[in-house]
């Protein structure tokens, strides 16, 4: 589904293409494990696990909120509202490689990210139990949609790989039975979604602007045009795109739209 990216040692980004990403994300496996190492963030942090709020989030023994780098999953409900869809399977997942059955010597290591830290105060990191990552194991699930916010992007290519396995496998929230999309007119609220719909405009300026035909607008601001191949987006006009995000609402001219910001092309995929 994304495009993958190949990630030197600071994690920057380098992609000719949407086709020969495609192609590179398509040859990754499940045998392909995200490996630690690849961080380049030393031997990182052994941790106590407090408590599992939810499927991306959790409390380390010394009182720090830790949010999973690379993954987000399905919410539980707050203040009335019911949980999303497999919101509970996420968390009893996370509960359960952390747990390991019973067994109380885990080795649980912390590698904080190179951006440390959500507008949340939320210490942004990777958790590895016994070497597995918990972000791969919940993507390779089917329960949580991989996420890439720069500069946190060392294992964003075999993440990627392991959402596409699970989605080719129809696990979890790929299952034919679970809604994939939100059409661009058909968008109600804010927060995380993936969106789809047809690029009628791409415009150049300070920031990128696609603009879809329903009045959606994704952005690509400048701290993240490096990131992207300028010709490849002018290329995007009159195709169809799914672009993953947070949704945030917007006026232009006076006039609301519903805007995404794209930070990079694992975010998106032609359709």
């Amino acid at each position: 589904m994304k495009n993958a990216l190949w990630v030197n040692a600071r994690s920057a980004f380098f992609f000719a293409s949407i086709s020969s990403i495609l192609l590179f994300t398509s040859s990754l496996t499940q045998a392909d494990k995200c490996r630690a190492a690849d961080l380049g963030r030393g031997r990182g942090e052994r941790v106590a696990i407090q408590y599992v709020y939810d499927g991306d989030t959790l409390t380390l023994k010394d009182g720090r909120k830790i949010r999973l780098i690379g993954v987000n999953t399905p919410e539980r409900g707050r203040k009335g509202r019911p949980d999303e869809s497999l919101a509970l399977e996420a968390k009893q997942a996370l509960q359960g490689a952390l747990q390991g059955a019973g067994v109380q010597s885990r080795v649980v290591r912390l590698y904080v990210g190179r951006e440390p830290e959500d507008a949340y105060g939320r210490q942004l990191a990777h958790v590895f139990v016994e070497g597995q990552s918990l972000a791969e194991m919940l993507l390779g699930q089917g329960l949580g949609w991989h996420v890439v916010l720069p500069p946190n992007t060392g294992l964003a290519a075999c993440f990627a790989a392991a959402e596409q396995s699970a989605r080719q496998r129809g696990k979890g929230l790929w299952r034919a039975s679970l809604p994939q999309f939100v059409g661009t007119g058909s968008l109600q609220r804010g927060g995380y979604q993936r969106v789809r719909g047809r690029v009628k405009k791409v415009s150049f300026a300070k920031a990128w602007w696609i603009n879809f035909d329903d009045g959606f607008v994704a952005v690509i601001y400048p701290e993240n045009q490096h990131l992207f191949d300028k010709t490849t987006v002018a290329t995007w006009r009159g195709k169809r795109l799914e672009i993953e995000g947070w949704v945030y609402a917007a006026k232009y001219r006076g006039k609301a739209q519903w805007r995404i910001k794209l930070a990079t092309p694992f975010a998106l995929s032609l359709r």
